[in-house]
C-alpha cells in the first residue's frame, strides 16, 4: 500500500484541507469571471450610451419639426425668443455631450477607428445645433402676426390703403402675390410681386411718400422671400434641407459606431473567454488531482469497514468484524471507530433478541385494535348516517299523517261519508309511504354495509316525480306553497328506492326553506345522454359561505326552515351517495334571498359508453 503524506493526518484536517482546496478554485473562477464579466458589462455600457445618443437625435428631430410644425406660429415664441421645443433640443444637447463625455473615459473609446467617429458624431451633432440656431434666428425675423417682418407687412399695407397713395386694385394685386408666396411658396408670386411693385414705383413716381413706402415694402418683401429659402420653403435647398442631411449623417455615424464597438466587444471577449477557459481548465486539473489523493485516503478506510459492516450485517450479527479488514497501525478516527464498532455489534446483538420478542407481541395486538378501529368507524358511520336519514326525511310524511289525524279528530261529527273516506285514503297513503321510506332506509342500510348492491333498471322518472309529490303536497298545503310540475316521461338507468328518497329529500328542502304562499318547480330536461330532474324555489336561497359545504359528511350544516322546521343537515350527503351510487350527480345553485336550485342527473336507457 502506497502511503502518501496525508496518510497521518486526521479526518477533520483532510475534510479540512479538500473544502478549502474547492473554495480557494471556486474563488479563482469567481474572480475570473468578475473580470470578464466587468470588461463585458463596461463594453455593453458603451453601447447603450451610443444607443442612448442615437435615440436622442432622433428626439431632437421630433423637437425640431414640432418647432417648424407648431410652435413657429407661437406668438410667445417671437416674444422671448424661446420655446418648449427648442428648450427641450438644448436639453437633449446637453445630454448628448454629456454621454460623449462619458464614453471619451472609457478604454475602448481610444481605439483610433472608434475614437474618430465618436469625434464627427460630435462634430455633427453640434453642426446641426449651429444650422438650428441660424433656422431659429430666420423664423423670429420672418416674425407672425405683428410681429417680426409679418407685422412690417401689415403695417405698409395698411398705411398704404389708408393713405390712399396707390390704387386699391394695384394694392390688393400686391397682397395677393405676397401671401400667395407665404402660404404656398410660390416662386412665380414673387415674379409677379417683382414686376408688379416695379411698376407701381414707375407709377407714383412723382409721390416721394409712395414711393418711400412701396420701396420699405419692397424691401420688407426681398428679405422675407431670402429668409424663406434659407430656412428651406422647398425640399432641396435651405436649413431644412441641410438639416435632415446632417440627421441622416449623423445616424448613419452612429450605427458605425455601434458596429465598430461590437465587433471591437466581439475580439476582446473571444479574447477573454480563450483566457478564462484557460485559466479555469488549469485549476480544474489541479483541483481534480488533489481532491482525488484526499478523497481516497478519507474514503478507503471507510470503504473497508463498511464491507467488514455488510459482512456482519449479513450474518444478522452473529459474528463480531475482523480488526485486520482495517489497517493496524492507523491512529485516527477510523482506527477508534473499528474498535468501538465491534463493541456496538455485542450490545446491539442482545439489544435484538428482547426487541424481536415484544415486537412480535406488539405487532399482533397491533393489527387487532386497527382491525377493531376500522369496524368501529363503519359502524358508527353507518349508524349515524341512518339516523340521520329517518329523522330528516320521516318527518314529512309522519306530519302529513299527524295532520290528518287531527282534522279528522276535530271534525269526526260533522264529516260526510265522502270527507271520511277522503281522509282514510290519504292517511293510507302517507302511512304505505311511511313503510316505502322504512324499506327504502333498510335497503340503502343494508348497501351501506355492503350486503346488497344497487339495483339498477330502466326507471320513469315522472312516475317516481309524481308519487313524491303527492306525498309531499301536504306539507306544501300546510305553508300554502304551490309546487307546479312539468315532466316529461323519461326511461333512466337508476334505483327507485334511492331515486325516490333523493327526489323526496330535495323537494323536503324546497318547502322547507319556502315562505308560505311561494312555489315551487319540479320540471324535467334532457340531452343526448342524460335526464335531468330540476327543483327549483324561491326560497331563503343560502349563503356563499355554506354552498362550498354542503356535501361535507362531518360536518352538520342543518338551518332552521321559514317556519323554524329543523333538520338534521347531512340529508344532502345521503343524497350525494345515492346518486353516485346510480352513476348519477347532484348540483345546487343558489342565490342567497332568491332562492335555490337543485340538478339531479341520471344516464339515459339506450345510451351506450
Amino acid at each position: 500500500m502506497i502511503k502518501t503524506p496525508f496518510r497521518n493526518l486526521s479526518i477533520k484536517n483532510k475534510l479540512f484541507l479538500s473544502h478549502f482546496l474547492i473554495l480557494l478554485i471556486t474563488v479563482i473562477i469567481i474572480l475570473i469571471t468578475i473580470r470578464v464579466n466587468d470588461k463585458r458589462g463596461a463594453i455593453e455600457l458603451m453601447l447603450d450610451r451610443v444607443d442612448d445618443i442615437r435615440i436622442k437625435a432622433q428626439q431632437q428631430n421630433e423637437a425640431k419639426q414640432e418647432f417648424l410644425l407648431s410652435e413657429r406660429f407661437n406668438e410667445e415664441f417671437f416674444k422671448t425668443g424661446n420655446s418648449q421645443s427648442i428648450g427641450m433640443y438644448a436639453a437633449l444637447l446637453k445630454q448628448i455631450d454629456d454621454d460623449i463625455a462619458i464614453i471619451n473615459k472609457h478604454e475602448l473609446s481610444k481605439t483610433p477607428t472608434i475614437a474618430e467617429q465618436i469625434i464627427q458624431i460630435t462634430h455633427q451633432i453640434h453642426q446641426q445645433d449651429e444650422l438650428f440656431s441660424r433656422m431659429i434666428d430666420s423664423v423670429r425675423q420672418m416674425g407672425y402676426g405683428k410681429m417680426g417682418l409679418m407685422g412690417s407687412f401689415k403695417n405698409y399695407t395698411d398705411e398704404l390703403e389708408q393713405s390712399k397713395l396707390i390704387n386699391q386694385t394695384l394694392l390688393d394685386l400686391l397682397k395677393k402675390n405676397e401671401q400667395a408666396y407665404l402660404l404656398y411658396k410660390e416662386e412665380l408670386a414673387v415674379k409677379r410681386f417683382d414686376s408688379l411693385i416695379d411698376l407701381a414705383i414707375k407709377t407714383y413716381s412723382n409721390s416721394p411718400s409712395s414711393v418711400l413706402m412701396l420701396s420699405g415694402y419692397k424691401r420688407n418683401f426681398d428679405r422675407m422671400v431670402e429668409l424663406e429659402r434659407s430656412v428651406g420653403s422647398n425640399q432641396r435647398n435651405g436649413l431644412k434641407t441641410e438639416l435632415a442631411e446632417q440627421s441622416k449623417n449623423t445616424d448613419k455615424q452612429l450605427k458605425l459606431t455601434i458596429d465598430s464597438i461590437r465587433n471591437t466587444y466581439r475580439d476582446n471577449l473571444k479574447n477573454l473567454e480563450w483566457i478564462f477557459l484557460g485559466l479555469i481548465g488549469v485549476a480544474f486539473i489541479i483541483g481534480i488531482l488533489v481532491s482525488y489523493v484526499l478523497s481516497v485516503e478519507i474514503t478507503r478506510p471507510i470503504i473497508s469497514l463498511n464491507n467488514a459492516i455488510r459482512e456482519v450485517v449479513a450474518t444478522k450479527f452473529k459474528d463480531d468484524i475482523n480488526p485486520k479488514i482495517i489497517d493496524p497501525d492507523r491512529k485516527d478516527e477510523i482506527g477508534q471507530l473499528t474498535a468501538n464498532f465491534n463493541l456496538a455489534i455485542r450490545k446491539i446483538r442482545r439489544s435484538i433478541r428482547i426487541i424481536q420478542d415484544k415486537s412480535t407481541a406488539l405487532e399482533a395486538k397491533n393489527i387487532q385494535l386497527i382491525h377493531n378501529e376500522e369496524n368501529l368507524k363503519t359502524v358508527n358511520s353507518q349508524k349515524d348516517k341512518f339516523l340521520s336519514i329517518i329523522s330528516h326525511d320521516m318527518r314529512a310524511p309522519l306530519s302529513s299523517i299527524i295532520s290528518f289525524l287531527d282534522y279528522y279528530k276535530d271534525n269526526f261529527n260533522s264529516f260526510t261519508e265522502t270527507e271520511i273516506d277522503f281522509v282514510s285514503t290519504n292517511l293510507n297513503t302517507h302511512v304505505k309511504k311511511v313503510v316505502e321510506m322504512l324499506d327504502g332506509l333498510l335497503l340503502w342500510s343494508r348497501s351501506q354495509t355492503g350486503e346488497i348492491q344497487t339495483i339498477l333498471e330502466p326507471v320513469d322518472l315522472a312516475k317516481i316525480i309524481m308519487a313524491t309529490v303527492e306525498v309531499m303536497n301536504q306539507s306544501a298545503l300546510n305553508k300554502k306553497i304551490e309546487i307546479t310540475t312539468s315532466l316529461h316521461n323519461q326511461l333512466v338507468w337508476a334505483d327507485k328506492n334511492m331515486t325516490a328518497f333523493a327526489i323526496r329529500n330535495i323537494l323536503s328542502n324546497a318547502i322547507k326553506f319556502t315562505r308560505e304562499g311561494g312555489s315551487i318547480q319540479v320540471y324535467t330536461m334532457r340531452n343526448r345522454r342524460h335526464a335531468y330532474v330540476i327543483v327549483k324555489d324561491k326560497g331563503v336561497g343560502i349563503a356563499p359561505e355554506n354552498l362550498a359545504k354542503l356535501f361535507q359528511e362531518n360536518v352538520s350544516h342543518s338551518t332552521f326552515g321559514t317556519n323554524e322546521e329543523k333538520g338534521i343537515g347531512l340529508g344532502l350527503v345521503l343524497c350525494r351517495d345515492f346518486m353516485d351510487m346510480q352513476n348519477g350527480s347532484i348540483e345546487v345553485e343558489s342565490i342567497q334571498g332568491e332562492g335555490t336550485t337543485v340538478n339531479l342527473l341520471f344516464p339515459l336507457v339506450g345510451i351506450e359508453d
